[in-house]
């Protein structure tokens, strides 16, 4: 069984986040793995995590017959939980970059490639993007979905992104309000129901998304380097996570 905690609330107050080179495999030594390589990927002020998108030592912007993008990215935080979860619910009050090219994050990931995603586009301020894999299997522009969030926009007030992960169903909410829910029986192909339902940890990110033309072309970048005059910056003021416990064990 996954182990999680049940009605445990994250409010960024004595988080106690490890890089990833210095994490002693103890869940209970840390409640955050930063996989970015650098603590300047984050900020802890006043109860919020502010996460850092790093300018690349150098920009090199560049273009070819599929468009414009940049053949050196920026640095993000990547922010792992230590404990897995396997079925429950989970929230997490987001505020993120406007800057076009700049894609915030918050998933679930197993160790095998399940995924379930929140997604926000900079560049897109009144909507925010669904998406789902299965085992690893990456099929692009197959399973996503695009949901209206109401003002304020989404780069300038913290708004409550929710994902209920139950054997049977996913269902997104945004600020309480179910925007999409994905049937398990829905995703069978062959006998196989490619559904979601490995134990997952829980990720906040943020990221460059210049480095192609396709994906600087959906995030709205690529990033323009030269007119930044500070990081760009997403924000999460609060994590909540319940989790199943006929699925988990659960810790106090």
């Amino acid at each position: 069984m996954a182990r999680m905690f049940a009605g445990h609330t994250e409010n960024f107050q004595n988080t106690r986040i490890v890089s990833v080179a210095d994490y002693n495999n103890d869940p209970s030594s840390a409640d955050w793995i930063n996989l970015s390589g650098t603590s300047q990927t984050y900020s802890l002020n006043g109860g919020v995590l502010n996460m850092n998108l790093l300018p690349p030592d150098q920009y090199l912007p560049t273009e070819n017959d599929q468009g414009k993008f940049n053949k050196k990215l920026g640095m993000g935080l990547t922010l792992n939980s230590t404990y897995l979860i396997h079925y429950g619910t989970i929230s997490a009050k987001i505020k993120t970059s406007p800057l076009g090219g700049v894609v915030t994050a918050f998933i679930s990931m197993s160790p095998n490639g399940d995924e379930i995603d929140w997604e926000y586009v900079g560049g897109d301020l009144n909507h925010v993007q669904s998406n789902w894999y299965w085992n690893g299997l990456i099929e692009w522009g197959i399973h996503g979905g695009v949901h209206n969030v109401s003002a304020p926009q989404i780069s300038d007030a913290f708004h409550e992104y929710s994902i209920n992960w139950q054997p049977n169903a996913i269902t997104w909410a945004v600020d309480g309000v179910a925007v999409r829910t994905l049937l398990a029986n829905d995703t069978a192909k062959n006998g196989t129901t490619e559904f979601p339902n490995h134990p997952s940890y829980i990720q906040f990110g943020i990221w460059d998304g210049s480095g192609a033309p396709g994906t600087a072309n959906w995030s709205n970048g690529p990033i323009d380097w030269s007119k930044q005059t500070s990081h760009p910056l997403s924000q999460i003021s609060e994590v909540k996570i319940d989790c199943d416990p006929t699925y988990n064990h659960v810790i106090s």
